[in-house]
């Protein structure tokens, strides 16, 4: 049973993308909560299932498309192609990506379409701006050294910190200027 499992996560990209997200979306989440100033010692477990089943069911789908697409479109394997398919990601899929997570984490956390709408609006650009820092640079790694059949497991670990940068901002509450902001400063 076991190497049948294996067999399935080494042929299929998806399904092995899909079984590192299921652990390090939720771990991102933990490890954010555990950060917190403001914690109470207590893990929201409940947080952090929302965030394996929105990592799991949702990024690394789209993720997983956006990779195969851009190998299609630039399937040019020159650091020229590499780098040019990292920083087109990073104008087309990285906004999406952005905004999908602050607004279906909003509905998941039983906000309404209104209030996701809201949180899109406060925090989807701030995010954005530390994205474009940060996310070009790794895909460039990414496309220009890992093999393709390991490119959505190299992004999965680097999204790992990414993710807790992400709840971060999700769930920050304080009336402060947002992080991209004070970044700038």
């Amino acid at each position: 049973m076991w190497s049948k499992i294996y067999r399935a996560s080494v042929n299929h990209g998806l399904v092995r993308g899909m079984a590192i997200y299921s652990v390090t979306w939720p771990a991102s989440s933990i490890i954010q909560q555990t950060l917190d100033p403001s914690w109470n010692k207590e893990i929201d477990f409940k947080r952090a299932a929302k965030f394996g089943l929105y990592g799991t069911l949702f990024v690394v789908p789209t993720l997983y498309g956006w990779m195969r697409f851009a190998g299609f479109i630039w399937p040019s394997q020159t650091i020229t192609g590499n780098i040019t398919k990292a920083v087109v990601e990073q104008f087309t899929y990285g906004p999406f990506a952005t905004a999908s997570f602050f607004f279906f984490m909003t509905l998941l956390d039983g906000g309404s379409v209104e209030d996701a709408k809201l949180e899109v609006q406060k925090k989807f650009f701030p995010t954005w701006k530390v994205a474009v820092t940060v996310w070009p640079l790794l895909q460039s790694i990414n496309y220009c050294v890992v093999p393709p059949k390991n490119r959505l497991i190299f992004v999965s670990f680097a999204s790992l910190a990414w993710t807790v940068f992400l709840a971060y901002i999700k769930y920050e509450t304080s009336k402060t200027l947002p992080v991209a902001d004070k970044i700038e400063q």
